[in-house]
Formats: C-alpha cells, structure tokens, sequence
C-alpha cells in the first residue's frame, strides 16, 4: 500500500512539473518565433512627397499622409502604433484621420517594457500579437525624448494595403498648446499568398509580420519646430527640438 501511495504522489509531482514547465515555455516558444519567423520592414507610412532620411520623416500638425508596402502582393489587418510624449499625451483630446475621430486618450497608456507593442495576443481588443517589435530605447532616442516617460496605443486602421499608396488626413487635436510629438509608425500580416502559413509558429497565434522601420515611418512636431529645422538633418534635429522645448 505504501508503494502505491508513492508511486501515486510522484505521479502526481510529476505532472505538476510537466504542466508548469510547459506553461513557462509558452511565451518562450513565442519569443523565439521572432527569430524563426521574422519581421519584415515593408510598409511605409510618410508624408506625402516626402523622401526617406533613415530617420522618422519630419513633418507638421495636419499632416497628408500615405500608407503602402514595398513588398509582394498585400498586407492584411493594418494598425497603426502611435507613439506620443509626455506634454502631448497630458494635453490629447483625440487623434483623427480623415477628419474622422481614429484614438483618443483612454487609448493610449505609458510605455514600462523595454520593447513594444506586446508580443502576445489580447483578445478584448482583436490584437493579433507582433512578431515586430521596437526597442523602447530606441523609440525615445529618435523622439529625443531620452529619460522622459513617452505612451503609445495601437488601433486597427485599413484591412489591406498594396504597393499603391492609400491616402489620409492625420491630426493630433489638443486641449492646449503643447510642444507636441507624435511618432507614427505601421503594422500588419502578409496575406495567404506571402507567407500566412509560415508564421503560424506557434498554434492559435497569427501575428504581425511586417511594419515600418524608423526610416520608413513619421514624426509629426508642431509646425513652428518643423520650419525652424526644415533644412537640417534628423540627427541635429533631435537635439535642436529637444533644447526650443527645453527653453520654453
């Protein structure tokens, strides 16, 4: 009887170890879709007429936009993260497209992780989960915004785009005046056709393999910082930006 009573409670211990070792693996296992996988910077999200820098293109408050990829065939479920610094996420009434409501502030919450957005799914929203990820650090090094809080919100925002351009209107709309910093940034799926299938790593996930890269996204500013450094190049733009709103 003491021999079954054993083999019962190491049975047991057992398959206690087993579940809590695959529970632990599961995010693990997702991580490393990441690299199995891959995340390809395919889709531009710039201003109108503008041309790349290999920074966030610089641009002012409306702003016409344009979104597409540069890839094969087309991007399926588009959301666009957003990025804001402090004095614009204190002072955010909404933030439209098209002259149509797209996020307000409840949107948008402070960044705490080291990267983002999320790698796991959340089904309250319909987020899928991203294989792309941007380095926090990097994020506020292009926002020259190094050592300050910064917030982001993702939202779904067209369900495809092509090598055509799709055209917008974008705004930030204030309570008040802010020295204002919205970087711009896009995200999405290769449909069917262009690897679906190959990014299902891990099972019940299907994430974003594609979005921008810095170079191919945008930074909007208000339009008095925009004139006074239009012809300068992005990287003495951090640092000119940075000292007028440290000045005021």
């Amino acid at each position: 009887m003491a021999i079954r009573m054993k083999a019962k409670t190491l049975s047991l211990v057992l398959a206690i170890v087993m579940s809590s070792i695959v529970l632990s693996t599961l995010p693990t296992a997702f991580a490393e879709c990441q690299t199995t996988c891959g995340c390809r910077h395919t889709i531009k999200v710039i201003p109108v007429g503008s041309a790349e820098t290999g920074d966030p293109i610089v641009t002012s408050n409306p702003t016409s936009m344009m979104i597409f990829h540069t890839g094969g065939g087309k991007i399926i479920n588009v959301w666009l993260l957003l990025v804001l610094n402090e004095p614009t996420y204190n002072a955010l009434d909404k933030i439209t497209t098209n002259g149509t409501a797209f996020m307000s502030k409840t949107d948008f919450k402070q960044v705490t992780t080291m990267k983002i957005p999320p790698i796991d799914p959340d089904p309250m929203t319909g987020y899928p989960g991203s294989l792309c990820q941007y380095e926090v650090s990097a994020i506020k090094d292009k926002m020259g915004e190094e050592g300050n809080k910064i917030y982001y919100g993702v939202k779904s925002f067209l369900r495809e785009i092509t090598n055509s351009p799709t055209y917008f209107e974008f705004e930030a709309e204030l309570t008040a005046p802010a020295n204002l910093e919205v970087l711009v940034l896009a995200m999405g799926k290769y449909g069917v056709n262009y690897g679906e299938t190959s990014i299902r790593c891990v099972p019940n996930y299907n994430p974003f393999n594609a979005c921008s890269s810095f170079s191919k996204s945008t930074l909007v500013v208000p339009e008095v910082a925009t004139l006074a450094v239009a012809a300068a190049p992005f990287g003495a733009l951090g640092l000119l930006y940075t000292f007028k709103r440290r000045k005021k």
